[in-house]
């Protein structure tokens, strides 16, 4: 009910200041909240309404009667204590009971002040008005209402013992998140009588007692008891901090993401309600009742917002994945010339591999299988490929930039460097998996191509008859053909899946050092008592270096190889196109109908193979940048930025992202972007004499 004009809302409060329904508070919300586009007339509204108050003490009266009226007897504990922090139920369940509340709302007792809030602030957007609104706004039309701060009520008042018990609440349930199985596997010493968790709890019991029967009790932040509570709630903060920064050697899955998200809400929960019973010189009137009134909002807009679920808990294991992915990242990226030919020989080894590989999915073909039939051994056929090029140490092209998020993330890491350094490191980064990913490209294409040529022609030397017949020939064509066909669709298809393969890497690595998979294997008993403690130790140490790497590649595999198969299912234009499958398939073609082809075939085929290895690579690659910035919480501006510095060393020096630089030329043109970025950006400059240091060239 949006009702604008002052004499209405007179009228309003004359006709319902009886009524016990939360009406009343909703026409106020809805007079004072502006439309979405222009969040600041929220304050001008504020303002028109505390004029209006004031204005006309008879229905301010009526007003402050009706407002005690509905609020007497209510429960503020499951407000205080449940609004905007995570539930016991776990990451998934949590995500399908917001979206069955969203479809079938919950159902939420009168005298829940949950219900009233939910009411009042029904918009999805609310909280950010509510933000808009100064304090002293707010301090007003407290003071209009004759409302009191919660730490100056006495203990008669059920608004502070309410408060009481939702303190007693958040610390228990601190002290039992801090002594979960999981954190105490990584954290030992918690199960000590002096942990943190523990303490605070036992001391806020204390400091409670005293608070509630001591009819002198010291309200003050400057309480002794009070500091100790923060002081307990500090350590335990640096805890959890503790297990984010080793990150590499614990490890971390979605459970135990939630878990510590849940644990850091409730800590500062307890903060913000301590803060609410605690007199402090430094803080303005109502500030701690302002600054949960916030949150409040906030989290009643956001209840059921499955965005925002997954944005705060997937972010840590986004971090954790763009870490821990592909540890042969080293293997991915060339440094110098002898590291760019190496590159090039080893992408000849895996450009062997799919020859042989683009034959025997042809083979595959005629079998005529079922689709289930086909698309597993489709699947078998590229997965143990893939697992091939891993094991001899070939390289498949488009695999750089899935497998180099780690790189990106460390390249990007923003602990101890600024913003306008962590940006160029990212832009030299992005440079040398361009040039690794051109020689890629260029090793596997020119050895796919001739190696399923040779090998479809001597096929056909020996027994007459083609690998591809003529029309199976032809379709391979038309599928590369960029024009007629779905090949550019296709090759942005792989590249989701090439960029899936390599999170799916860093998930397994990570998941390897989570669950200590290689010690369990190595102390595996049954393994020790069969092949013996040796093999069983190389076994696990192979299993520590490499199974993200096994694992990707075995997803790879099956991703690429149903694609097909569920497009026929579905009955949709889905499949996938790839670089090197591309340059084996025209490899097979042309050994079939080569004498067939016209010179604007064969080049409109090459230009293919070009743009499928292009979208194979600009797709993964958008996807792996965009995972480590938003693991790493980059803002748009800064993205933006990312953007300009390397469009302009492309213009300025376009060869360095093909070929090798020496170390020197390398070295200069790094300072040069730095003086750049400085230059387009004075807020970027920096005082410490260190981090403006040219850092000597490495020999």
């Amino acid at each position: 009910m949006k009702i604008k004009p002052i004499s209405e809302i007179l009228f309003y409060i004359k006709q319902q200041h009886e009524e016990m329904t939360p009406d009343l508070l909703v026409v106020f919300v809805d007079y004072v909240r502006p439309s979405k586009k222009n969040l600041s007339q929220a304050k001008v509204n504020f303002d028109n309404l505390l004029l209006l108050l004031k204005n006309n003490p008879d229905e301010l009266h009526l007003l402050k009667s009706y407002l005690s009226r509905i609020f007497e007897g209510k429960q503020y504990v499951h407000l205080f204590t449940e609004s905007g922090i995570l539930t016991t139920r776990g990451f998934f369940q949590e995500s399908f009971y917001r979206i069955n509340s969203m479809m079938l709302p919950k159902y939420l007792n009168d005298n829940d002040t949950i219900a009233i809030f939910g009411t009042v602030f029904h918009r999805k957007w609310d909280f950010w008005w509510v933000k808009e609104i100064p304090n002293e706004y707010w301090e007003a039309l407290f003071q209009l209402f004759g409302l009191r701060e919660i730490e100056e009520l006495g203990m008669e008042d059920r608004m502070l013992t309410q408060t009481l018990n939702s303190i007693i609440v958040i610390s228990q349930r601190v002290a039992a998140l801090g002594l979960e199985p999981e954190i105490l596997s990584k954290l030992p010493e918690l199960e000590d009588f002096d942990s943190p968790f523990l303490i605070q709890n036992k001391t806020l019991f204390e400091y409670l007692d005293h608070y509630k029967e001591k009819p002198n009790f010291d309200r003050t932040d400057q309480n002794p008891d009070y500091k100790h509570i923060l002081v307990m709630l500090s350590q335990c903060e640096d805890y959890t901090l503790l297990i984010r920064k080793n990150k590499s050697k614990f490890g971390t899955d979605l459970h135990f993401t939630y878990l510590l998200h849940r644990l850091n809400q409730n800590i500062g929960r307890l903060r913000s309600l301590l803060k609410l019973v605690t007199k402090s010189d430094s803080q303005t009137p109502f500030q701690g009742e302002i600054e949960l009134l916030q949150v409040l909002v906030r989290a009643v807009n956001r209840k059921n917002s499955l965005s925002d679920h997954i944005e705060d808990n997937v972010n840590l294991l986004a971090f954790q994945i763009t870490e821990h992915a592909g540890k042969t990242a080293d293997h991915y990226i060339t440094n110098t010339s002898k590291e760019w030919w190496k590159m090039l020989f080893s992408s000849m080894g895996g450009g062997l591999i799919v020859g042989f590989l683009s034959i025997i999915k042809v083979m595959v073909y005629y079998l005529r299988l079922p689709l289930f039939g086909e698309a597993f051994l489709y699947s078998m056929n590229y997965s143990l490929g893939f697992i091939g090029i891993h094991v001899t140490h070939s390289v498949l092209a488009t695999k750089q930039p899935a497998m180099t998020a780690s790189k990106l993330a460390a390249a990007l890491d923003e602990s101890d460097k600024p913003k306008a350094v962590s940006l160029d490191n990212l832009v030299e980064l992005i440079v040398k998996i361009s040039r690794s990913q051109f020689i890629a490209f260029v090793g596997n294409v020119m050895i796919a191509f001739p190696v399923a040529f040779l090998i479809a022609y001597g096929y056909h030397y020996l027994t007459g008859s083609h690998v591809a017949e003529s029309d199976k020939a032809m379709y391979l064509l038309e599928g590369i053909n960029p024009i007629s066909s779905f090949a550019l669709l296709h090759a942005g298809i792989a590249g989701v899946f090439l960029f899936l393969s390599g999170m799916i890497s860093g998930y397994y690595d990570n998941k390897n050092i989570y669950n200590k998979i290689p010690q369990r294997i190595k102390n595996n008993p049954n393994l020790n008592k069969i092949f013996g403690s040796k093999i069983a130790l190389r076994f696990g140490t192979y299993i520590e270096n490499n199974l993200g790497s096994l694992a990707g590649n075995f997803f790879l595999g099956i991703f690429l190889g149903s694609m097909g198969t569920i497009g026929i299912i579905f009955g949709l234009p889905l499949d996938i196109q790839h670089i090197t499958f591309a340059s084996g398939n025209f490899g097979l073609a042309y050994a079939s109908i080569g004498d067939q082809l016209s010179t604007y075939q064969i080049l409109i085929t090459i230009g293919g193979i070009i743009c499928i290895g292009l979208m194979n690579f600009l797709v993964s690659f958008s996807l792996a940048i965009f995972v480590v910035m938003k693991s790493r919480k980059v803002t748009f501006s800064h993205s933006s930025k990312l953007f300009g510095i390397i469009m302009r060393r492309f213009f300025t020096r376009p060869h360095h992202f093909f070929f090798p630089s020496r170390p020197a030329v390398v070295e200069a043109e790094r300072v040069e972007s730095k003086i750049a970025e400085k230059t387009d950006s004075p807020s970027t400059i920096h005082n410490s004499t260190e981090e403006n240091k040219v850092r000597p060239v490495k020999k």
